[in-house]
């Protein structure tokens, strides 16, 4: 695995585009759950992920208030299909079942994945993204909850970002 140096930055702007995001949260047991998500957007310091309401992630950032978005490249192609079909829910949602996904208790090790320590939460980055966004949760709420074309329950959650790795 090739080596790579992070240093912090204070950018202008977040402009990231609409990346493959890796969101590492904090399971209740302490287990760290890395999520694959691409549904993100930037304004200022300020990120709004969509994402369904039933996961493990939402259940962790609604309980611990803080995450790291770490933005994957098409060089990580390979830890996103690893992780695109397991949840670190130890009980599937019903949905999720029927699309084939599965318990990961270790997420992490089953992608290949080096944890680094982050400064300012206390969720690990992931080392092997070139982007590492530490964040705290600025709020949650329902999204699409009276479209009748939205299968499942999905949410919003606003983060702040409060340290960034290049």
């Amino acid at each position: 695995m090739k080596t790579r140096t992070h240093r912090e930055i204070a950018p202008a702007i977040h402009y990231w585009g609409t990346p493959v995001v890796l969101i590492s949260s904090r399971n209740p047991d302490g287990a760290v759950n890395v999520a694959p998500m691409s549904s993100a957007w930037w304004l200022g310091w300020s990120c709004m992920l969509g994402l369904d309401a039933s996961s493990q992630t939402v259940q962790n950032l609604t309980r611990e208030r803080e995450c790291v978005l770490n933005l994957a490249s098409s060089d990580e192609a390979g830890i996103v299909n690893a992780l695109a079909l397991t949840t670190g829910a130890r009980t599937v949602p019903v949905h999720k079942k029927l699309l084939g996904y599965r318990h990961e208790a270790d997420k992490a090790a089953h992608a290949g994945i080096t944890l680094l320590p982050s400064v300012a939460v206390s969720v690990p980055r992931v080392a092997q993204c070139r982007v590492h966004l530490e964040a705290v949760v600025a709020g949650i709420r329902p999204f699409a909850h009276g479209d009748p074309r939205m299968g499942i329950p999905a949410c919003a959650v606003e983060v702040r970002i409060v340290k960034v790795h290049v």
